[in-house]
């Protein structure tokens, strides 16, 4: 039993370190050694502006669709080459009749029954005449040229789709604002690593733009539309590049219970992915598919690494080294259950609030997998309040 313990415990430590700081660390490093591969928009012959059809999927979003319509059509990009759609499926509060309000400018596409965001998304592209489509969510802002950066990159013909980078309003009322904030650092220092040696792994469903032409309509029962997108891009035999000067900014999930939702839905969808796309994953025999094990695959998995740990280090307690370790697992919990219960107080300590928020998300994360393995796959979320 202990040699088996013994060897489930490294492999679960060298897999969890690996996906989070071999791998980011390996990729950012081989990226500043082959920049000469990085796509530079301001180099680019951007030629004639592509008409761009700008899609918002706005499932009862009244809170949010003024101010996002708002930002929208204030964007630095020619009036007569851009066409807003939004699509409020299944929408019951008044959502459609915001949209209704800025009828000289916006499309309104709505049917009362809900059938899940990429059944929306996938109405609104057949019905989009641009060459480009820009999908992004209806509580997000983009910054003023985000249009003209996204579209920018189209001028290299094998560039599919771009995705912007996603950006957390910090924010003393909103529980998950800090941890959501420091995540999303850290992944766009990834994101951007791994576009400039090829393409990035996932796409950001929130600010993504993908020429029409590649366009495939997505499955109705997949819970990661975005996921689907890349995907459908790079089998196609094109780059899905990260755009750093293309900027989301959305508030966090008011609370962690919010945000804890999300983040089983998003891995529920995760465990999809893999299942759909296991035999273009496995074995990893292209370097996407390879970046996608190392850091999407394993990052879901890192709640079984860390289970894993634990209980391979009670068996082998023994173990003078073990045991510290051990300890240093108990005592990391413990400030995590504390920061937990002291989540209400806005001071809350980094050295408290990072262990409490990464334990939390890897719950999630477990929790997510779990919705998978029995079968719980719903498009139809949760939805978090605004």
């Amino acid at each position: 039993m202990e040699p088996i313990a013994l060897y489930l415990l490294i492999l679960s430590v060298g897999l969890f370190v690996y996906n989070y700081f071999v791998y980011p660390l390996c990729m950012i490093f081989l990226s500043e050694i082959y920049k000469k591969n990085e796509i530079i928009p301001d180099d680019c012959d951007f030629g004639v502006l592509p008409k761009v059809s700008f899609i918002v999927a706005a499932y009862n979003e009244e809170k949010v669709i003024y101010k996002k319509l708002e930002n929208t059509l204030s964007l630095n990009y020619p009036s007569d080459l851009i066409e807003i759609i939004v699509v409020s499926d299944g929408s019951d509060d008044n959502t459609m009749k915001i949209v209704e309000e800025f009828a000289n400018g916006v499309i309104n596409m709505h049917e009362p029954e809900r059938r899940g965001k990429s059944a929306a998304i996938n109405r609104a592209v057949e019905r989009a005449t641009g060459d480009v489509i820009i999908l992004s969510d209806a509580n997000n802002d983009f910054n003023t040229d985000s249009i003209l950066s996204l579209v920018s990159f189209f001028s290299d013909e094998s560039v599919g789709a771009v995705t912007g980078s996603k950006h957390i309003y910090s924010s003393l009322d909103r529980e998950s604002s800090a941890g959501d904030g420091l995540y999303w650092k850290y992944e766009s220092a990834i994101k951007y690593a791994e576009s400039v040696l090829g393409s990035i792994t996932a796409a950001e469903g929130e600010i993504l733009a993908v020429r029409k032409e590649l366009f495939t309509p997505i499955n109705e029962k997949l819970i990661n539309d975005d996921a689907a997108i890349t995907f459908s891009i790079i089998k196609a035999g094109y780059r899905v590049l990260y755009d750093k000067n293309a900027k989301s900014f959305e508030q966090a999930s008011t609370n962690l219970l919010d945000d804890y939702h999300v983040k089983v839905r998003m891995t529920t969808g995760g465990y999809q992915t893999i299942s759909r796309e296991f035999g273009y994953l496995f074995p990893p025999t292209n370097w996407f598919s390879f970046n996608f094990i190392s850091h999407k695959i394993l990052r879901w998995l890192a709640p079984h690494f860390l289970i894993t740990m634990f209980i391979c280090s009670t068996i082998l307690v023994e173990n003078i080294y073990i045991s510290i370790f051990l300890l240093l697992q108990i005592l990391f919990y413990m400030i995590s259950l504390f920061g937990w219960l002291n989540v209400k107080n806005k001071k809350l300590p980094s050295l408290v609030y990072i262990p409490m928020y990464f334990t939390y998300m890897n719950m999630a994360l477990f929790h997510g997998f779990i919705r998978y393995i029995k079968g719980h796959s719903n498009v139809n979320w949760r939805k978090a309040d605004r």
